[in-house]
């Protein structure tokens, strides 16, 4: 399994005008700063071909104060995986439908949100890369490399 982690300054994703504070990401009293750190896991370390693949997404709030996700709709999450040559094998929102209302998701300090993508049928032996996105309305990626053996 490879995971990868990314700490971004959650101010991009906090609510303008939040009642905990200004926009930017710092308490107006304490200095501190609100961090979102996203991780990706893409499960088994090297999963064979045709086997199950899940891949989930991690959102943690490291800061001391509240976060406030805001989403540009009913989609919370995306996971996208690529070949090496480019070519989008998978991606979890294809075909999907989703709510077109405003969304809002309060994550307290030291709590996380999980978010997992299933692909049943497994993928073909080779590597690739898959992207995971926080679809706030400033979207935020990680990325990792995944390993498909061929089957034994």
């Amino acid at each position: 399994m490879r995971v990868v982690l990314l700490p971004a300054l959650a101010a991009f994703a906090c609510a303008a005008g939040s009642a905990d504070g200004p926009a930017d990401g710092r308490s107006a009293d304490d200095g501190s700063r609100r961090e979102l750190r996203l991780s990706l896991s893409t499960g088994e370390a090297a999963p064979t071909a045709a086997t199950p693949v899940v891949l989930e997404l991690t959102g943690t709030n490291d800061g001391q104060a509240s976060l406030v996700l805001d989403f540009p709709d009913g989609q919370r999450f995306d996971f996208e995986v690529i070949s090496e040559g480019g070519t989008v094998v998978w991606h979890w929102a294809e075909g999907r439908f989703f709510a077109q209302v405003l969304g809002r998701e309060t994550l307290e300090p030291g709590a996380s949100l999980h978010w997992t993508g299933r692909i049943e049928t497994g993928l073909p032996a080779g590597a690739y890369r898959v992207l995971a996105t926080l679809t706030t309305v400033e979207p935020r990626t990680v990325e990792a490399t995944l390993t498909v053996l061929p089957r034994s």
